[in-house]
Protein backbone atom coordinates (compact mmCIF):
# COMPACT_ATOMS: atom_id res chain seq x y z
CA UNK A 1 0.00 0.00 0.00
CA UNK A 2 2.92 2.36 0.78
CA UNK A 3 4.30 1.63 -2.70
CA UNK A 4 0.98 2.65 -4.27
CA UNK A 5 0.98 5.97 -2.37
CA UNK A 6 4.59 6.65 -3.39
CA UNK A 7 3.69 5.88 -6.94
CA UNK A 8 0.73 8.20 -6.80
CA UNK A 9 2.91 10.94 -5.25
CA UNK A 10 5.47 10.62 -8.04
CA UNK A 11 2.73 10.83 -10.64
CA UNK A 12 1.23 13.88 -8.93
CA UNK A 13 4.63 15.59 -8.78
CA UNK A 14 5.22 14.78 -12.39
CA UNK A 15 1.80 16.05 -13.35
CA UNK A 16 2.35 19.22 -11.38
CA UNK A 17 5.67 19.80 -13.09
CA UNK A 18 4.14 19.12 -16.47
CA UNK A 19 1.26 21.43 -15.69
CA UNK A 20 3.57 24.17 -14.64
CA UNK A 21 5.53 23.69 -17.80
CA UNK A 22 2.42 23.46 -19.94
CA UNK A 23 0.93 26.50 -18.26
CA UNK A 24 3.51 28.54 -19.75
CA UNK A 25 2.53 27.34 -23.21
CA UNK A 26 -1.22 26.84 -22.70
CA UNK A 27 -3.43 28.13 -20.00
CA UNK A 28 -5.92 25.20 -20.43
CA UNK A 29 -4.41 22.44 -18.37
CA UNK A 30 -7.27 19.94 -18.91
CA UNK A 31 -8.68 17.39 -16.42
CA UNK A 32 -7.29 14.25 -14.82
CA UNK A 33 -9.04 11.38 -12.98
CA UNK A 34 -7.27 10.06 -9.92
CA UNK A 35 -8.49 6.76 -8.33
CA UNK A 36 -7.50 6.26 -4.73
CA UNK A 37 -7.64 2.59 -3.70
CA UNK A 38 -7.77 1.51 -0.06
CA UNK A 39 -8.89 -1.66 1.82
CA UNK A 40 -12.51 -1.94 2.91
CA UNK A 41 -13.02 -2.48 6.65
CA UNK A 42 -16.70 -3.17 7.42
CA UNK A 43 -18.24 -2.15 10.76
CA UNK A 44 -21.27 -3.36 12.70
CA UNK A 45 -23.22 -0.29 11.68
CA UNK A 46 -23.03 -1.44 8.05
CA UNK A 47 -25.30 -4.52 8.84
CA UNK A 48 -28.99 -4.10 9.50
CA UNK A 49 -31.99 -6.38 10.02
CA UNK A 50 -35.08 -6.11 7.93
CA UNK A 51 -37.89 -5.32 10.40
CA UNK A 52 -40.66 -6.53 8.24
CA UNK A 53 -42.92 -9.60 8.50
CA UNK A 54 -43.76 -11.12 5.17
CA UNK A 55 -47.43 -11.68 4.43
CA UNK A 56 -48.25 -14.98 2.78
CA UNK A 57 -51.59 -15.31 1.10
CA UNK A 58 -52.16 -19.03 0.71
CA UNK A 59 -55.90 -19.39 1.25
CA UNK A 60 -56.25 -20.79 -2.20
CA UNK A 61 -53.46 -23.26 -1.59
CA UNK A 62 -54.95 -24.71 1.68
CA UNK A 63 -58.30 -25.70 0.21
CA UNK A 64 -58.66 -29.45 -0.32
CA UNK A 65 -59.38 -30.52 -3.77
CA UNK A 66 -62.38 -32.80 -4.07
CA UNK A 67 -61.44 -36.08 -5.65
CA UNK A 68 -63.99 -38.52 -6.97
CA UNK A 69 -63.10 -42.19 -7.26
CA UNK A 70 -64.73 -44.55 -9.69
CA UNK A 71 -64.28 -48.28 -9.26
CA UNK A 72 -64.97 -50.57 -12.13
CA UNK A 73 -65.90 -53.87 -10.44
CA UNK A 74 -66.61 -57.09 -12.20
CA UNK A 75 -67.15 -60.64 -10.84
CA UNK A 76 -64.23 -63.03 -10.64
CA UNK A 77 -64.80 -66.73 -10.73
CA UNK A 78 -63.29 -68.58 -7.75
CA UNK A 79 -62.97 -72.27 -7.05
CA UNK A 80 -62.07 -71.80 -3.33
CA UNK A 81 -64.33 -73.71 -0.94
CA UNK A 82 -63.82 -73.01 2.81
CA UNK A 83 -63.63 -76.07 5.01
CA UNK A 84 -66.00 -76.51 7.93
CA UNK A 85 -64.74 -75.28 11.28
CA UNK A 86 -63.92 -77.77 14.02
CA UNK A 87 -63.59 -77.03 17.72
CA UNK A 88 -60.09 -77.41 19.07
CA UNK A 89 -59.58 -80.28 21.42
CA UNK A 90 -59.20 -79.38 25.09
CA UNK A 91 -57.56 -81.68 27.56
CA UNK A 92 -60.00 -82.07 30.41
CA UNK A 93 -58.61 -82.34 33.89
CA UNK A 94 -59.25 -85.59 35.58
CA UNK A 95 -62.36 -85.33 37.68
CA UNK A 96 -61.67 -85.61 41.37
CA UNK A 97 -63.12 -88.71 42.92
CA UNK A 98 -65.40 -88.01 45.83
CA UNK A 99 -66.31 -90.75 48.26
CA UNK A 100 -69.40 -90.89 50.42
CA UNK A 101 -67.61 -92.98 53.03
CA UNK A 102 -64.03 -93.15 54.24
CA UNK A 103 -62.02 -94.60 57.12
CA UNK A 104 -58.50 -93.80 58.34
CA UNK A 105 -56.28 -95.47 60.92
CA UNK A 106 -52.92 -94.40 62.31
CA UNK A 107 -50.72 -96.10 64.88
CA UNK A 108 -47.68 -94.62 66.65
CA UNK A 109 -45.33 -95.04 69.58
CA UNK A 110 -46.52 -95.15 73.20
CA UNK A 111 -49.53 -97.12 71.96
CA UNK A 112 -51.02 -94.14 70.10
CA UNK A 113 -54.09 -94.82 67.95
CA UNK A 114 -55.69 -92.24 65.63
CA UNK A 115 -58.82 -93.41 63.80
CA UNK A 116 -61.67 -91.78 61.86
CA UNK A 117 -64.79 -93.17 60.21
CA UNK A 118 -67.23 -91.13 58.12
CA UNK A 119 -70.40 -92.62 56.65
CA UNK A 120 -73.16 -90.91 54.66
CA UNK A 121 -76.10 -92.45 52.85
CA UNK A 122 -78.96 -91.08 50.77
CA UNK A 123 -82.20 -92.65 51.93
CA UNK A 124 -84.08 -91.29 48.91
CA UNK A 125 -84.06 -88.28 46.64
CA UNK A 126 -84.68 -85.84 49.49
CA UNK A 127 -83.43 -87.51 52.69
CA UNK A 128 -79.94 -88.42 53.85
CA UNK A 129 -78.17 -89.55 57.03
CA UNK A 130 -74.54 -89.29 58.09
CA UNK A 131 -72.23 -90.15 60.94
CA UNK A 132 -68.68 -89.34 62.09
CA UNK A 133 -66.62 -91.32 64.59
CA UNK A 134 -63.21 -90.07 65.81
CA UNK A 135 -60.80 -91.54 68.32
CA UNK A 136 -57.33 -90.48 69.51
CA UNK A 137 -55.63 -92.22 72.44
CA UNK A 138 -52.24 -93.10 73.93
CA UNK A 139 -51.33 -95.75 76.49
CA UNK A 140 -48.56 -93.58 77.94
CA UNK A 141 -45.36 -95.01 79.30
CA UNK A 142 -43.08 -91.97 78.97
CA UNK A 143 -39.75 -92.58 80.76
CA UNK A 144 -39.23 -91.04 84.20
CA UNK A 145 -42.89 -90.04 84.58
CA UNK A 146 -44.07 -90.86 88.08
CA UNK A 147 -47.82 -90.61 87.42
CA UNK A 148 -50.01 -92.23 84.84
CA UNK A 149 -49.78 -90.42 81.47
CA UNK A 150 -52.28 -92.16 79.19
CA UNK A 151 -55.17 -90.22 77.57
CA UNK A 152 -58.04 -90.62 75.13
CA UNK A 153 -60.46 -88.48 73.15
CA UNK A 154 -63.50 -90.05 71.48
CA UNK A 155 -66.41 -88.35 69.69
CA UNK A 156 -69.48 -89.44 67.77
CA UNK A 157 -71.62 -87.13 65.57
CA UNK A 158 -74.87 -88.04 63.81
CA UNK A 159 -76.96 -86.02 61.35
CA UNK A 160 -80.21 -86.36 59.44
CA UNK A 161 -81.19 -84.03 56.59
CA UNK A 162 -84.19 -83.38 54.39
CA UNK A 163 -84.07 -81.29 51.19
CA UNK A 164 -87.24 -79.95 49.63
CA UNK A 165 -87.83 -77.46 46.81
CA UNK A 166 -88.98 -74.64 49.08
CA UNK A 167 -86.93 -75.43 52.17
CA UNK A 168 -84.32 -77.75 53.71
CA UNK A 169 -83.52 -78.76 57.27
CA UNK A 170 -81.25 -81.04 59.25
CA UNK A 171 -80.92 -82.29 62.84
CA UNK A 172 -77.61 -83.00 64.63
CA UNK A 173 -76.76 -85.10 67.66
CA UNK A 174 -73.33 -85.66 69.18
CA UNK A 175 -71.33 -86.84 72.19
CA UNK A 176 -67.66 -86.43 73.16
CA UNK A 177 -65.62 -88.01 75.94
CA UNK A 178 -62.11 -86.91 76.96
CA UNK A 179 -59.90 -88.45 79.65
CA UNK A 180 -56.53 -86.99 80.64
CA UNK A 181 -53.99 -87.73 83.34
CA UNK A 182 -52.38 -84.51 84.52
CA UNK A 183 -49.04 -86.00 85.44
CA UNK A 184 -47.13 -82.81 86.18
CA UNK A 185 -45.24 -82.77 89.51
CA UNK A 186 -42.73 -80.34 91.10
CA UNK A 187 -39.09 -80.78 90.12
CA UNK A 188 -38.30 -81.99 93.64
CA UNK A 189 -41.03 -84.62 93.61
CA UNK A 190 -38.37 -87.16 94.68
CA UNK A 191 -38.99 -85.84 98.20
CA UNK A 192 -42.41 -87.49 98.06
CA UNK A 193 -42.50 -91.07 99.21
CA UNK A 194 -44.01 -93.83 97.11
CA UNK A 195 -47.24 -93.90 99.14
CA UNK A 196 -47.88 -90.16 98.51
CA UNK A 197 -47.30 -90.48 94.77
CA UNK A 198 -49.47 -93.59 94.62
CA UNK A 199 -52.33 -91.79 96.37
CA UNK A 200 -52.44 -89.02 93.72
CA UNK A 201 -55.23 -89.49 91.19
CA UNK A 202 -54.36 -87.24 88.16
CA UNK A 203 -57.23 -88.43 85.98
CA UNK A 204 -59.85 -85.94 84.78
CA UNK A 205 -62.76 -86.74 82.48
CA UNK A 206 -64.72 -84.27 80.34
CA UNK A 207 -68.05 -85.06 78.66
CA UNK A 208 -69.94 -82.99 76.10
CA UNK A 209 -73.41 -83.66 74.70
CA UNK A 210 -75.18 -81.52 72.12
CA UNK A 211 -78.37 -81.57 70.06
CA UNK A 212 -79.44 -79.04 67.47
CA UNK A 213 -80.69 -78.33 64.02
CA UNK A 214 -80.89 -75.87 61.17
CA UNK A 215 -83.60 -74.86 58.71
CA UNK A 216 -83.33 -72.72 55.55
CA UNK A 217 -86.05 -71.47 53.20
CA UNK A 218 -86.06 -70.38 49.56
CA UNK A 219 -87.87 -67.31 48.20
CA UNK A 220 -89.03 -66.19 51.62
CA UNK A 221 -88.30 -63.33 54.02
CA UNK A 222 -87.32 -66.05 56.52
CA UNK A 223 -83.85 -67.01 55.34
CA UNK A 224 -82.52 -69.49 57.92
CA UNK A 225 -82.40 -70.32 61.61
CA UNK A 226 -80.24 -72.52 63.79
CA UNK A 227 -80.75 -73.77 67.34
CA UNK A 228 -78.56 -75.85 69.67
CA UNK A 229 -78.43 -77.13 73.22
CA UNK A 230 -75.08 -78.21 74.69
CA UNK A 231 -74.20 -79.68 78.09
CA UNK A 232 -70.71 -80.10 79.51
CA UNK A 233 -69.68 -81.86 82.73
CA UNK A 234 -66.54 -83.40 84.26
CA UNK A 235 -65.59 -86.07 86.80
CA UNK A 236 -65.51 -83.58 89.71
CA UNK A 237 -69.15 -82.54 89.49
CA UNK A 238 -68.79 -79.30 87.51
CA UNK A 239 -71.38 -78.74 84.77
CA UNK A 240 -72.34 -76.13 82.21
CA UNK A 241 -75.39 -75.69 79.98
CA UNK A 242 -75.69 -73.54 76.89
CA UNK A 243 -78.67 -72.82 74.65
CA UNK A 244 -78.75 -70.44 71.68
CA UNK A 245 -81.09 -69.54 68.81
CA UNK A 246 -79.98 -67.64 65.69
CA UNK A 247 -82.73 -66.72 63.18
CA UNK A 248 -81.97 -64.61 60.07
CA UNK A 249 -84.47 -62.59 58.04
CA UNK A 250 -84.41 -60.71 54.72
CA UNK A 251 -86.71 -57.67 54.87
CA UNK A 252 -87.49 -55.43 51.88
CA UNK A 253 -87.60 -51.74 52.79
CA UNK A 254 -88.05 -49.11 50.04
CA UNK A 255 -86.68 -51.33 47.26
CA UNK A 256 -83.74 -52.30 49.47
CA UNK A 257 -83.19 -55.71 51.02
CA UNK A 258 -81.96 -55.65 54.60
CA UNK A 259 -80.50 -58.72 56.29
CA UNK A 260 -81.43 -58.92 59.97
CA UNK A 261 -79.86 -61.44 62.38
CA UNK A 262 -81.24 -62.23 65.82
CA UNK A 263 -79.15 -63.97 68.47
CA UNK A 264 -80.36 -65.27 71.81
CA UNK A 265 -77.68 -67.02 73.87
CA UNK A 266 -77.84 -68.39 77.43
CA UNK A 267 -74.99 -69.96 79.44
CA UNK A 268 -75.24 -71.26 83.01
CA UNK A 269 -73.34 -73.73 85.16
CA UNK A 270 -72.25 -74.93 88.59
CA UNK A 271 -68.96 -75.95 90.16
CA UNK A 272 -68.33 -79.15 92.10
CA UNK A 273 -70.89 -80.00 94.80
CA UNK A 274 -72.98 -76.93 93.85
CA UNK A 275 -70.60 -74.68 95.79
CA UNK A 276 -70.86 -71.95 93.18
CA UNK A 277 -73.05 -71.30 90.16
CA UNK A 278 -73.19 -68.70 87.41
CA UNK A 279 -75.35 -67.82 84.44
CA UNK A 280 -75.41 -65.24 81.67
CA UNK A 281 -77.70 -64.41 78.80
CA UNK A 282 -77.48 -62.09 75.83
CA UNK A 283 -79.75 -61.06 73.04
CA UNK A 284 -78.76 -58.91 70.10
CA UNK A 285 -80.00 -57.82 66.70
CA UNK A 286 -77.79 -56.87 63.78
CA UNK A 287 -78.57 -55.80 60.26
CA UNK A 288 -76.81 -54.89 57.05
Amino acid sequence: MKIKFQYIAIIAAFVSASGAYAQKKDENIGTEVVNVVKPYTPTISDAFKVKETPVIEDEDNTQKEKIEYNIFSFPVASTFTPSKGRAAGVDKAKRETLYNNYATLGVGNYGTVNAELFVTENLNRNEYVGGMFRHLSSQGGIDEVALDDKYRKTSLDLTYGNRQKAYSWNADLGFQNQAYNWYGLPLDYQLFDADVIKSIDPKQTYNTFYAGGKIAAEDSFFREASVQYKRFWDAYGSAENRFFVKPSLDIDVMDERIKVDFVADYVGGTLADDTESWSSAKCCISGK
